[in-house]
């Protein structure tokens, strides 16, 4: 199983680790971003408080890092994952 790291930057909306760590177990949606974005993990997520956590993140060697999480996601990521028409 890879390892899993949470940079300190997924912080900044307000988030803590094992929420954001919780989210990353329980996507409900990923996808792995095609160019420009290419090489970017967009997920979303529940939070164990039921909060729905949008989350970014990329692959390294040592497994993947999370760079990003926020809640509510926006609606772009929403309709980039297939959650949301128009």
């Amino acid at each position: 199983m890879a390892s899993v790291v949470v940079d300190e930057h997924a912080f900044k909306h307000g988030l803590d680790e094992e929420e954001i760590r919780f989210a990353w177990d329980h996507f409900v949606r990923l996808v792995h971003r095609g160019s420009p974005d290419e090489g970017q993990i967009l997920a979303v997520g529940w939070g164990f408080t039921g909060r729905l956590i949008q989350l970014v993140a990329v692959e390294r060697p040592f497994g993947v890092l999370i760079y990003h999480a926020m809640t509510p996601p926006t609606h772009n990521a929403l309709r980039e994952l297939g959650l949301k028409w128009r």
